[in-house]
């Protein structure tokens, strides 16, 4: 079995790679040619450098595979909008006509909870709730649902792909768009750097281990349905349920502070604009903004999903990097 990815030095496509790998099996990356590919150099994986804006690029990395798990997007750096849409809505069609015209066993579209927008106080949402686009604020949420509406439109066609909306990650893993929750919440509190809740701290968000959207994206192909969307979410928590478990792990006392978001936000427009790049991401923003409050009884259902506890995957992620050296 060869599996093409896009998007594969990811914080999920790291993971992805290192798993199948670890599987045995083979795995074709399409990547940039300046892309880190630090630690996913590894026995059976081979890469091939393009883009997915490129259609040539792209049948050449799909060309004699079985699978594909499409990752790659624009997440969290500064571009201008008609590179996001270049990327993320016509990369995807890329992708999903090469796979249609080569005729893959399955492939993935790996999306995101924003694109099912968030919840309202109190309410648990599923992949049946209708989703009301006009009330979208970021071109993330936009080009994703566009690339997500191409995908179902090929799964018409008799492309068997389905779509995966992983929670807001967290792992020992990394990528050089953006910092994950862990780098802003474990590894902060483990180096004893100021840390606080943002926002009032009612809010849920739905977390999501790396390892267990791997199983997720793996399990979809296997026992998947065309045309299908499956929530990848662990445990819905506030962000002082989710300090108690960092700072029980790490043996030290949760934060009290609390800081509004008018200031974080303002400071987080300040640094982009003198760096060029997003240092505080808008994810972790929305994420102390909005309730994010998700099931996925449908993928543990249908799928036979069965992601960790958020404290057995932090516990992971903590012991991870401590086994790989990590230090302050």
């Amino acid at each position: 079995m060869t599996t093409c990815i896009t998007g594969g030095t990811s914080s999920i496509g790291r993971v992805l790679i290192k798993a199948l790998a670890r599987g045995g099996e083979k795995v074709r990356v399409l990547a940039r040619p300046t892309s880190d590919r630090r630690g996913l150099e590894l026995p059976g994986v081979e890469f091939v450098f393009g883009n997915v804006t490129d259609p040539e690029a792209v049948r050449r990395g799909i060309e004699g595979c079985e699978q594909v798990c499409h990752l790659a997007a624009i997440v969290g750096h500064r571009a201008p909008v008609s590179e996001w849409w270049r990327v993320n809505r016509d990369g995807s069609r890329n992708v999903l006509q090469a796979a249609l015209d080569m005729g893959v066993k399955s492939m993935v579209q790996v999306s995101s909870l924003s694109v099912l927008g968030p919840t309202a106080p109190g309410e648990v949402a599923d992949e049946s709730r209708p989703v009301d686009t006009r009330k979208y604020v970021s071109l993330y949420q936009k080009t994703k649902r566009a690339a997500d509406d191409i995908a179902l439109e090929f799964a018409a066609k008799g492309l068997r792909v389905m779509i995966v909306y992983p929670g807001f990650g967290y792992g020992c893993s990394w990528a050089s768009s953006h910092p994950s929750m862990a780098e802003m919440t474990l590894l902060r509190m483990a180096a004893d750097k100021p840390v606080a809740i943002l926002g009032s701290g009612k809010n849920r968000l739905c977390a999501a281990y790396y390892k267990d959207t791997v199983q997720g994206i793996q399990l979809a192909h296997e026992r998947g349905r065309a045309g299908e969307g499956y929530i990848l979410g662990g445990e819905n928590l506030t962000f002082p349920e989710i300090w108690a478990v960092i700072a029980s792990l790490l043996g030290k006392k949760p934060p009290r502070l609390r800081v509004p978001l008018g200031p974080i936000r303002f400071m987080a427009h300040v640094l982009a604009a003198l760096r060029g790049r997003s240092v505080i991401p808008a994810e972790i923003l929305d994420m102390a903004s909005f309730d994010w409050n998700f099931s996925a009884d449908k993928a543990k259902r249908e799928l036979g999903w069965a992601p960790h506890s958020f404290r057995a995957g932090m516990a992971e992620t903590w012991a991870e990097y401590q086994a790989a050296g990590w230090r302050p």
